[in-house]
């Protein structure tokens, strides 16, 4: 199984994850023509996309898929709840199969599971990947790691997880009390301190691979998401080389991540 990140951030999100037989695309919060751009650069075929999974309704996860829903006939599977709030705003979007994810999903060779998260959306998840032999688990836009979720992240051979926010950067900076309040509430997004502490304890666990996701451009850097997790994990006397870290950026895609 392998992965590729497309793009993450405030601005839009997209990861293929895939194996020789299937290729999933996790959200379409870039445009269509920036996709097929993104594809050309990275060789991924879109035209053998399988299926396309959707977190939630927000704006920077579904920017792209009214678009990419007409012009491939592939199911979307959603929530219906976030499914229900995204029709009553762009109107109804071909092939979507409203899916509440209670047992697992079979794509070709890969198994999806979906979890909750705590976010201000009107359904938001995170996805459990599994060719059968290795786990991605992939988990952005949340205000807390609840226990629930953390055990989803228990064991997983990849995990893709939220540092959206440096707490003072997001203090000191320009946004107003309102949007500052709803970033750092429990139904806003993952701070780089809680993220760090979530490594630290899966990594206690032997967990040893992570990229780092949804980093805000105004509120963070990717300098400051690295630095306040190699600080942490010097807690616990881990350092760099010890660990595979990578960070996701809003425009270059990823190299390839073979799980």
């Amino acid at each position: 199984m392998k992965f590729c990140n497309i793009a993450s951030g405030s601005k839009g999100n997209a990861t293929f994850v895939y194996t020789d037989k299937t290729l999933v695309l996790i959200d379409v919060g870039i445009s269509y023509k920036a996709l097929i751009k993104q594809c050309k650069d990275v060789g991924i075929d879109l035209s053998r996309l399988d299926a396309i999974c959707i977190t939630h309704e927000h704006s920077d996860h579904i920017k792209g898929l009214k678009t990419l829903s007409n012009e491939l006939d592939v199911p979307i599977y959603m929530n219906p709840k976030s499914y229900n709030a995204l029709k009553q705003k762009v109107g109804d979007i071909l092939h979507v199969q409203e899916e509440e994810f209670v047992h697992p999903i079979q794509i070709k060779d890969l198994e999806i599971s979906a979890f909750r998260h705590t976010h201000d959306a009107a359904y938001t998840q995170g996805f459990d990947l599994s060719d059968g032999n290795k786990r991605l688990v992939m988990a952005t836009d949340l205000g807390k790691v609840t226990p629930a979720i953390y055990k989803r992240m228990q064991g997983a051979d990849y995990l893709y997880i939220e540092s959206n926010y440096d707490l003072q950067s997001l203090i000191n900076g320009p946004y107003p009390q309102y949007l500052k309040s709803r970033i750092c509430g429990q139904l806003g997004h993952l701070c780089n301190s809680e993220s760090s502490l979530t490594i630290k304890n899966l990594v206690q666990e032997g967990s040893r691979r992570f990229m780092l996701a949804h980093l805000s451009e105004t509120n963070n850097t990717p300098e400051l998401a690295k630095s306040t997790l190699l600080n942490t994990l010097k807690e616990i006397k881990v350092k760099e080389m010890d660990i595979d870290l990578k960070i996701a950026d809003q425009y270059t895609p990823s190299e390839v991540i073979e799980i």
